[in-house]
């Protein structure tokens, strides 16, 4: 299995800091969310031009905020950037989000991915598509000097993760534990597609107050429905629980119960001291 990172962040200048750190730990993927803080796209493009060798991705955008034809630009844009390694990590928005914050109806997700996969990947290696459905019609082409760039597909539920399986090369979970993975993600995935599982991580002797912590800044994660059917799985009360909190023995028998489960690939987000964690991550190497 091998290990990645997990980052976040409002500055660009941390976001290369941060990668060029795990580069040089020789870590397999530098991922990015899109949330409320930079922008993944813009920091995969400068992580691309300042970064060698480290694989990129985003976890995840959301589809329904985002045309088949911009993203499939974006992407291919990102891998003229860096020479070919960006994957684009996609998944569909929370109900509440969507609709509290964008005003979208939440209608048929499954549909509206399906899709948009087949809008975006032709786009992405054809680089032209002619494709009419419900939610996503486009009828276009791109011009971008690039090869075509990776997908994967934030996936939980079962007919997710077997589109996953059937049209990209995997899917990046959160929230997500080992007992879920093992028990309900692998064996509906099957065997040949990856897994990037999103773990957070804190070194510290005082895991009482890091978890009660983490309860608080997660507490997102139990409200959402999708979350809360995998933490639910996993049998976790709070979001707190999913966070490997304590020593560096501690994250590495985390890490390996991810392995055995079926991970193909940890992302690691770091909580708590940096530098402490660093220097765990520093321990474990590139690969469990």
């Amino acid at each position: 299995m091998k290990l990645s990172l997990f980052d976040s962040t409002s500055d660009i200048d941390s976001a290369v800091a941060n990668a060029s750190r795990a580069n040089d730990l020789g870590l397999h993927r530098y991922w990015a969310p899109q949330v409320m803080n930079a922008d993944p796209i813009s920091v995969m493009a400068v992580v691309g031009r300042e970064v060698p060798r480290i694989l990129l991705g985003t976890s995840v955008v959301a589809m329904q905020t985002t045309l088949p034809q911009t993203l499939a630009q974006q992407s291919l844009t990102i891998n003229n950037i860096s020479g070919g390694r960006f994957t684009i990590g996609i998944g569909t928005n929370h109900e509440p989000v969507l609709e509290m914050v964008y005003g979208i109806p939440w209608r048929k997700p499954y549909t509206h991915m399906t899709e948009y996969l087949d809008a975006l990947i032709p786009l992405l290696h054809e680089q032209r598509v002619s494709a009419e459905g419900e939610f996503v019609t486009a009828r276009t082409q791109i011009n971008v000097k690039a090869e075509p760039a990776g997908v994967m597909l934030a996936a939980l539920g079962p007919k997710m993760l077997k589109l996953a399986a059937e049209r990209t090369a995997g899917t990046i979970t959160w929230m997500t534990g080992p007992v879920t993975i093992g028990d309900h993600v692998r064996p509906t995935i099957g065997a040949e597609a990856e897994i990037a599982a999103g773990v957070a991580i804190q070194i510290t002797d005082d895991i009482e107050a890091a978890r009660d912590q983490a309860n608080i800044d997660l507490a997102i994660y139990g409200q959402l429905p999708s979350y809360r059917a995998m933490l639910d799985r996993e049998g976790a009360e709070n979001p707190g629980d999913m966070v490997l909190i304590g020593d560096a023995d501690t994250v590495r028998t985390g890490l390996e119960r991810y392995r055995d489960s079926g991970a193909t690939e940890c992302a690691l987000n770091i909580l708590g001291d940096r530098d402490a964690a660093w220097e765990v991550i520093q321990s474990l190497g590139s690969e469990l």
